[in-house]
């Protein structure tokens, strides 16, 4: 079981780490950076982090059965990338291989947030 401020900790760092790859990634294929659509994916990710973390909290699903990684590791990126999807199918977006790559992308990061930080 982890505590409240570790899935906290977890869920920040998801959110930095998500600004940063956003930022990268806009930089990396030449497209202009949306400080404000970063920062909506960006909390997103953090809340899925939070969300899923604390109702899934139970030692069943926090045992590594693979080291290092845990069943609750493998599963809170699935809630980043619905609760993605269901943002992008709700906002009215011109640009849809742009929500796509974004998701993917912060997917990833959830995934690699979550071995890393709990």
């Amino acid at each position: 079981m982890f505590s409240v401020e570790q899935v906290l900790v977890s869920a920040v760092v998801g959110i930095v780490a998500s600004v940063v790859v956003l930022l990268a990634t806009a930089r990396a294929v030449h497209e202009p950076f949306d400080a404000r659509h970063a920062a909506v994916l960006s909390l997103l990710v953090g809340l899925s982090i939070v969300v899923w973390r604390l109702g899934a909290n139970v030692p069943q699903l926090n045992d590594d059965p693979i080291p290092v990684t845990s069943p609750n590791d493998v599963l809170c990126p699935v809630v980043t990338y619905v609760v993605l999807g269901v943002y992008a199918g709700l906002r009215q977006r011109t640009n849809e291989m742009r929500a796509r790559r974004d998701r993917a992308l912060l997917t990833l990061v959830s995934l690699a947030v979550n071995i890393v930080t709990i």
